[in-house]
């Protein structure tokens, strides 16, 4: 979705956009909670922590969702991600629920696309509920406080409307991207390992297979 269709919507719509546009994709860059910053900076009908509530109820509702089918219907999942490698990243962020709970669903929602699943991989690994709930909160807040003050600085720093667009997305992909491209650029890494040995150990027993001996 554009950026003036965003920034028309939570316009028209106010809080209730702001929520569900980030509950419809609370991974990586939330456009609405920036586009919602914005109008609080320019408009007296938006409250600066009214939008940043908004976009963290959104992303608190989108992950308890996929915390739910990870835990109760994981073979949801399969219907979801399809390819070897968004598998193999889910199992990656599955094993890492074990040590890594904290940050990854703090902080592995500003990954592109993928972040939305790392609430399924605790729900997965059986992360308890009130502790996941609690760090989902948390990772909630906090990326609604900070995508909320970019477009609010944003507004602030521009005064025409039509030039928004350029400081916010510039800002937004300084802000987020670095950090999230360099996360799953590691996790990427063992995915590929991890989908070498597979291949190789599928190969290997299909090779013993072709050479024993019929019965």
């Amino acid at each position: 979705m554009d950026w003036e269709t965003v920034l028309n919507y939570v316009e028209q719509y106010g809080y209730l956009a702001v929520a569900l546009g980030t509950l419809a994709d609370q991974s990586g860059l939330q456009s609405f909670v920036i586009a919602g910053g914005v109008l609080a900076g320019i408009r007296d009908t938006f409250s600066l922590s009214g939008v940043a509530l908004a976009g963290a109820a959104g992303s608190l509702v989108s992950d308890s969702i996929f915390f739910a089918i990870g835990r109760w219907r994981a073979n949801w999942l399969e219907r979801i991600v399809k390819s070897e490698k968004g598998r193999m990243r889910l199992e990656v962020l599955h094993d890492g629920m074990r040590r890594r709970a904290l940050p990854l669903l703090v902080l592995g929602r500003f990954l592109p696309w993928i972040g939305r699943f790392v609430p399924a991989a605790a729900g997965l690994r059986k992360v308890p509920a009130l502790r996941a709930l609690l760090y989902s909160l948390l990772g909630s807040l906090f990326s609604a406080v900070l995508y909320a003050l970019l477009g609010y600085y944003a507004a602030e720093s521009v005064k025409w409307l039509e030039e928004y667009a350029i400081v916010v997305w510039v800002g937004a992909l300084v802000v987020s991207f670095p950090a999230a491209g360099l996360l799953l650029k590691r996790i990427d890494k063992v995915v590929v390992v991890r989908i070498a040995e597979r291949r190789a150990a599928q190969a290997a027993a299909a090779e013993l297979e072709a050479h024993a001996p019929l019965q």
